[in-house]
């Protein structure tokens, strides 16, 4: 997080683990949700919601959303949080949940810090499951796969589920998502792919079952030979529940590989619809993975809207949507390469708009009154009233909150 002419607050010193059953877990705020889970992981217990980087803080993720590739059936992180400690710009320090303060509990969760800084989190912890088991494929087709998540996605047939494009090459088909290990695929059903595909990208998906716990084997495995992948692109491997959720997200991959660098992002919600569809054929079509994106990762995963429960968190209109993140690599990082791509990316977003998307802003929103009214539509009156109850001063700076504080309409 970022602010003008301001402070940031760093909470990382506030990270410690207060008290742990099996039934839930208190925390400091800024604790990282890798502490949550090893101290969950003793007890043979998980939280419901874990993300895919772990080293994001427990305070930071309920402030802006909290999504796992188990969340098109589960919900956020913000929905599986039992009660917080909020300090308020007025000085109060409240304690509160859905039965106590809920007009707080509520402003707080996906809101970026603009009514108050959470500073402890009490979240619940079930049992633990045994193992997972992944299968992976790859797609020559963005239709093929997102047909396949489609699928999975409305019936349930698998627990976690998510997605990334990259630039059509060995490497990408062959190597297992989140990871720099390589699957045992036959090289000639490669090389035909590589030669047969059209376009710069290939597609991968990753499905996975749980097994054992209290969610798992609650359907019958992934089959494999189901998918509409490229023919003999598919693998199947179990692994331990801290292994895989330990595992390092493809963008932390690159900067490690790559070195650091900026990361003009765009996050979006498209709707998992027909026009949804035809607005990724058409930018992928559009789209080069190294001169647009600077071969960063591109990501996919679904969510059913109905579960996401904290009210000003905004989604489409659509039973199914799925979050498309182009997360672009400035490369030069020059100035006239960053504003470039953020503006392809505004580009990109008025069409998302068009297609009934919504954003997810982890990303560089447009620092401007009109883009946070829109975004918050009907709303908005009720976030300016929130903002004269819990920070009447305007203390609280970042994202959208300047403008509530100057905007009393």
């Amino acid at each position: 997080m970022q602010v003008r002419g301001g402070l940031v607050l760093d909470m990382k010193s506030m990270n410690r683990v207060l008290a742990v059953t099996d039934d839930h877990i208190e925390v400091e705020a800024g604790a990282g949700w890798d502490v949550v889970l090893m101290a969950a992981t003793e007890r043979g217990r998980t939280p419901p919601i874990v993300t895919d980087w772990l080293k994001v803080s427990v305070g930071g993720t309920l402030s802006m959303g909290g999504f796992g590739f188990m969340s098109f059936w589960r919900g956020t992180q913000m929905d599986h949080v039992l009660e917080l400690e909020v300090v308020t710009g007025t000085g109060e320090v409240i304690r509160c949940s859905s039965h106590h303060h809920q007009d707080l509990f509520d402003a707080v969760r996906g809101t970026h810090g603009t009514f108050g800084i959470i500073t402890r989190a009490w979240i619940p912890l079930e049992a633990a499951p045994n193992k997972v088991r992944l299968v992976q494929a790859s797609y020559g087709s963005i239709r093929a796969m997102m047909s396949d998540i489609e699928n999975h996605t409305r019936a349930r047939s698998a627990d976690l589920i998510h997605a990334f494009a990259a630039r059509k090459t060995r490497q990408s088909i062959v190597t297992k998502m989140n990871s720099t290990e390589t699957m045992p695929l036959d090289e000639e059903k490669v090389d035909k792919a590589l030669l047969e595909v059209p376009g710069q990208w290939v597609y991968n998906l990753e499905l996975v079952d749980f097994i054992g716990g209290p969610h798992g084997e609650t359907h019958e495995l992934v089959d494999p030979a189901k998918l509409n992948c490229e023919e003999g692109l598919v693998h199947a491997w179990e692994m331990d529940w801290t292994s895989f959720c330990f595992r390092v997200p493809p963008l932390v991959l690159e900067e490690q590989f790559r070195g650091a660098a900026p990361h003009p992002e765009l996050c979006a919600w498209v709707p998992m619809d027909a026009e949804g569809l035809s607005l990724l054929e058409a930018e992928f079509d559009r789209l080069r993975p190294v001169e647009d994106i600077g071969d960063g990762p591109v990501l996919f995963f679904p969510l059913k809207t109905d579960v996401v429960s904290a009210p000003w968190f905004r989604l489409p209109r659509a039973e199914c949507c799925f979050f498309w993140g182009l997360l672009r690599r400035a490369d030069p990082a020059t100035p006239e390469r960053i504003s470039e791509l953020m503006a392809d990316n505004e580009a990109v977003f008025d069409r998302v708009l068009r297609a009934g998307g919504e954003r997810y802003l982890p990303d560089t929103p447009p620092e401007d009154l009109a883009f946070w009214k829109r975004h918050f539509g009907p709303i908005w009156p009720q976030l300016v009233q929130a903002r004269n109850r819990w920070d009447p001063d305007g203390l609280f700076q970042s994202s959208f909150g300047v403008f509530l504080h100057s905007d009393s309409t």
